[in-house]
């Protein structure tokens, strides 16, 4: 691989080594690190995906995955289950609302089924 935008330094050798050695799969390792150089602006992602070999799907599942475990972590300090993921449905809602609102002309739809799945949750209506 190529990486003719970027100038890896002697850390990021060593990175890349103890990532190869942690038992995280080689696709999971390639996504880490183009989140990484997409988000230090190394490369934009059509280009770190290239670089890497790696479909924009697979991508996509990783990033998901990611920030599903980011949720887990932060929640799972709630004392409430319903709690947590009440909370975490309003986050979706506010991340969808924020980056797609302005492009889709239904998403108060998706709004409102959050808002009915969160209702039901909290009245216990779907256990959790």
């Amino acid at each position: 691989m190529h990486l003719d935008k970027s100038i890896l330094k002697e850390e990021a050798y060593t990175g890349e080594e103890l990532m190869l050695d942690s038992g995280i799969s080689d696709l999971d390792r390639k996504c880490f690190v183009i989140k990484q150089t997409v988000t230090d602006g190394d490369f934009t992602l059509e280009e770190a995906l290239e670089a890497y070999g790696v479909a924009k799907e697979d991508f996509n599942k990783y990033l998901t995955n990611y920030l599903v475990s980011e949720f887990n972590v932060f929640f799972s300090h709630s004392s409430s289950r319903v709690l947590a993921v009440t909370a975490s449905i309003a986050v979706i809602g506010e991340m969808y609302k924020n980056l797609l609102a302005g492009v889709d002309n239904n998403a108060q739809v998706v709004q409102d089924h959050l808002q009915h799945l969160s209702t039901d949750i909290s009245a216990g209506r779907i256990a959790v």
